[in-house]
């Protein structure tokens, strides 16, 4: 494998091939868990992260293990970005279809979408980990025991992180 990663830094696109073959099954799971059902914007977010993963393996050292974990992380945060930028775009068919079939006000509507970004927000004020901690468990859907395995804590402690998380979070915004 680490001749892998050697000959992907040369730029060898037969290792790009390999490392496409060999991880991406992972890197769809992580895209898809963010961005499902919008499918071509799946399949362009995969495309981007093998671009990505390309351009930037020179930056890339440490083994098999690491280099697996740099290509999560590369999905994780090209799929969030990818998010962020489709709920940028104006999406007038979209709201009108979800307010036509909502018995929801309009107005309750809105206000559930604010309350979202609001938290989305609140999330990226906390530290680092526990961020990182709140996205794999809240938008790409990991139990604790996949996040403590990722950060090497236990589940116990993993746990303690999302409640004191949850409790910031909450004061933080009001009680939302």
């Amino acid at each position: 494998m680490y001749s892998l990663i050697n000959q992907l830094q040369k730029k060898d696109e037969q290792a790009l091939r390999a490392v496409i073959n060999k991880y991406g099954g992972y890197v769809k799971a992580i895209v898809v868990k963010v961005l499902q059902p919008n499918q071509t914007a799946i399949e362009e977010c995969i495309n981007d992260v093998f671009l990505i993963i390309w351009q930037k393996s020179i930056q890339f050292t440490g083994d098999e293990i690491d280099f697996k974990k740099w290509i999560g992380v590369i999905a994780k945060y090209k799929a969030i970005d990818t998010y962020r930028s489709l709920q940028n775009k104006p999406k007038t068919v979209e709201l009108l279809s979800s307010i036509s079939n909502s018995k929801d006000l309009p107005e309750r509507i809105v206000e559930q979408k604010v309350q979202k970004e609001q938290l989305f927000i609140s999330i990226l004020n906390l530290s680092k980990n526990d961020q990182e901690i709140f996205l794999l468990k809240y938008y790409l859907g990991y139990s604790n025991g996949e996040i403590a395995e990722i950060f090497g804590l236990s589940k116990s402690a993993v746990e303690n992180r999302l409640y004191r998380g949850k409790l910031k979070l909450t004061e933080e915004l009001g009680g939302i």
